[in-house]
């Protein structure tokens, strides 16, 4: 299928791929994480004539205290902790609280790292309410046949939203032999690779229906998003969320060397915009009376088949369902969308609350995500 490019045009410079290598530096991440127009390329989205906007109700939650390991903490010493940028808790479509420091405001764009795969699976839900994707049990390779041969060859569409495709790519971080190294040096090094090459020349490691956290498995979701709808990924997002949720400002999605966006992260939003996605799938895809997604697919994004666990620290906290995280202890009714250095949107259906967070946090793997949902539990249980 022939893709439709209309009204999309990947940013040329001025950009500075040699801040790639200094981005996450203590005293540059702070910066980067809300200019990363002029560290790469890019592909605008573009925000409606008409926006919603919350009303707003503020109130102290700074103060209030939630437990963890025996100790007493306040919310306030957590997102000091945690390094937190933007903090924005709203409560029956009303803002009541909304913080921002080091250099961030209401208006500036904040480095969504993997809440992007949130987003990915957001637009996956879509193309299959439409008829674009038939069913999420048919092969992958039914619609990106380059894949046959390569690690994706009979994985199903399902496998790859639950993070079970079975393809050999290492995320370990502190490894620096991992996939995850060598993809950024392929794609922005001397080979200039473009990603979906890179991706041809996976393998297979195990079995597909196991589950592990493979960032390269949003990418493909992104290929099959464009194959099947014939639409770029960003303006597909424009098209089917930006536009009707009345997104207040303009977002853009960084971008390869030619042009796709890498879709496992490096979407650029702000928080207030970022909550809205929380809305929608607060309001289980409805949007002020009109159906977005379809509840189902909502439903069996948030709902993990199985106990998949994330590894590192407080690994049995969260079970994983479509690119969407599901915390211990919730009914069904509490989810987020996580991305590492600390970045949220938590969504309380029940008490109809929803949390976003920026943060630069230098643990790195979220180790404070456990912590994060005392917090804002607590925050709930306050406001009710």
């Amino acid at each position: 299928m022939q893709l439709n490019q209309t009204n999309i045009k990947t940013q040329q410079p001025p950009y500075d791929l040699n801040k790639l290598g200094t981005m996450l530096n203590e005293e540059n991440i702070s910066w980067s994480f809300r200019n990363m127009k002029h560290i790469m390329p890019r592909q605008d989205i573009k925000a409606p004539a008409e926006k919603f906007r919350y009303q707003e109700n503020k109130q102290q939650v700074y103060d209030i205290h939630y437990e963890v390991d025996g100790k007493l903490l306040s919310v306030g010493h957590f997102l000091q902790k945690v390094f937190a940028t933007g903090f924005l808790v709203i409560k029956d479509d009303k803002i009541v609280a909304e913080q921002y420091v080091n250099g961030y405001t209401e208006q500036s764009t904040a480095h969504s790292m993997s809440v992007a795969k949130s987003i990915v699976s957001a637009l996956v839900g879509i193309a299959v309410d439409e008829g674009a994707i038939n069913d999420i049990h048919d092969s992958v390779t039914k619609y990106l046949p380059e894949l046959i041969g390569s690690g994706y060859d009979g994985t199903t569409v399902k496998n790859i939203l639950q993070m079970s495709s079975g393809v050999k790519f290492n995320e370990d971080y502190s490894d620096k032999d991992a996939e995850i190294h060598t993809f950024l040096i392929d794609i922005f090094g001397e080979k200039a690779l473009p990603i979906q090459h890179y991706i041809e020349g996976l393998t297979k490691e195990t079995n597909p229906g196991v589950f592990q956290y493979k960032s390269v498995d949003t990418q493909v979701l992104a290929m099959l998003i464009e194959r099947a709808t014939g639409r770029k990924l960003s303006a597909y997002l424009e098209e089917k969320i930006w536009q009707p949720l009345g997104m207040e400002h303009d977002a853009y999605w960084n971008t390869d060397l030619h042009g796709t966006p890498i879709a496992f992260a490096f979407v650029n939003a702000t928080l207030r915009d970022y909550a809205k996605i929380g809305r929608l799938y607060l309001n289980n895809g409805q949007w002020n009376g009109k159906k977005i997604i379809s509840e189902q697919w909502i439903k069996a994004s948030i709902e993990p088949d199985r106990a998949d666990l994330q590894p590192g620290a407080a690994r049995e906290f969260f079970g994983y369902g479509y690119q969407w995280w599901k915390p211990l202890g919730s009914d069904g009714t509490e989810f987020m969308a996580r991305g590492i250095y600390g970045q949220h949107i938590f969504v309380n259906q029940r008490e109809n609350v929803i949390i976003v967070k920026s943060g630069v946090d230098p643990t790195i793997f979220s180790v404070h995500d456990y912590e994060a949902v005392l917090a804002y539990r607590a925050i709930i249980n306050q406001l009710k």
